[in-house]
Order: structure tokens, then C-alpha cells, then sequence
């Protein structure tokens, strides 16, 4: 089963024959779970505690949801949907902006690296706003094309060009100081 694709393990995982699924849904963790935890570490302010527990928490909405998922299209944009709204929903709770408001206070002030260009690029990428610190993770740090984070959101390539843009040229503005 190792040879299908991502398409082909979630149809199995949906028809939930001869006890294939439980298999078929391995592979597909096997498969994400690393790019997703990098994904959430990023996204969550680089809190590895949380990353893992949102893929967790990803693969059972993966579980709860999996007829939601449209055959006709790719499995990777709709993991990487629900990934993304997952992190939108956490930062919509005040709580967790005031104690991210205190931890950017605090990490300007008190990390030490050796690398001080990067932690400053750090520090500016979080005074992003969530889609935009979003964006720039999945093309920048992922590595994602253009192509896929337009699947993602839903858009066309132009429009992921066009928020890349805004957000690159407002992190060059935190960055300039």
C-alpha cells in the first residue's frame, strides 16, 4: 500500500473496507506528520508542545471529517486547509494573544543566539498577523509553491502572489526597524 498515492489511501480510509483503513491512514500519518508538526511549530510561535498536540489533534479531525474530502481534488491542500484553520482558530482567543504579546517582549529582551540576524528575523516574522506569518512559513520555510498554498486557501495563484508581496514588504518594514 506504500506505493499508492495520498488520493488513493484517504478513498481507502473513506470506504472503510476489509480493514485496509486503519493501514491506509498509518501511511498517510506516516506521510505528514512530520511536514505538519513542522508546520504547527512555526505557526504556533515555535512551541513544540503544542505542535504535537495539534497534529494529533489534526489526524482526528482528519478521522471525524475524512467525508469532507473532495476525490477530484488533492489530499495535501486539504490537510494543509485544516491545518491552517486550526491556527487561525487559536489565535482568535484573546488569551492566547496577550501571553504571545508577553512572550515577543520577553524573547527580544532576554534571547541570546549566536546568530543575531536570525532571531531578529524571528522576532519580526511574529509581529506578523496569522495569515500573513502563514504565508510566509509555507513559501519560505516549507518551501511550498505557489501553486499548493493557492490550494490551501482556496485562491488563485495571483492572489498568493499578491498577499506574499504585502507581507514581505511589511516584515522588511519590521525587519528596517
Amino acid at each position: 500500500m506504500q506505493f499508492l498515492s495520498d488520493e488513493q489511501l484517504i478513498k481507502i480510509y473513506q470506504n472503510n473496507k476489509d480493514g485496509q483503513s486503519q493501514i491506509a491512514l498509518g501511511i498517510l500519518y506516516e506521510r505528514y506528520a512530520k511536514q505538519m508538526l513542522n508546520f504547527f511549530y512555526f505557526s504556533l510561535h515555535y512551541d513544540y508542545g503544542k505542535a504535537q498536540d495539534f497534529v494529533q489533534d489534526l489526524f482526528v479531525r482528519i478521522i471525524e471529517k475524512n467525508h469532507t474530502f473532495d476525490r477530484n481534488k488533492n489530499f495535501k491542500p486539504w490537510v494543509y486547509r485544516i491545518a491552517s484553520n486550526m491556527c487561525k482558530n487559536e489565535f482568535r482567543s484573546i488569551k492566547v494573544i496577550q501571553k504571545y504579546a508577553d512572550h515577543v517582549i520577553y524573547t527580544s529582551e532576554h534571547f541570546i543566539s549566536d546568530n543575531e540576524t536570525e532571531n531578529m528575523l524571528r522576532i519580526c516574522i511574529n509581529k506578523l498577523s496569522q495569515e500573513k506569518r502563514s504565508l510566509i512559513i509555507l513559501r519560505f520555510k516549507l518551501k511550498l509553491s505557489i501553486k499548493e498554498i493557492g490550494e490551501i486557501y482556496e485562491c488563485t495563484e495571483g492572489t498568493i502572489k499578491s498577499r506574499l508581496y504585502y507581507a514581505t514588504k511589511e516584515l522588511s518594514k519590521f525587519y528596517k526597524g
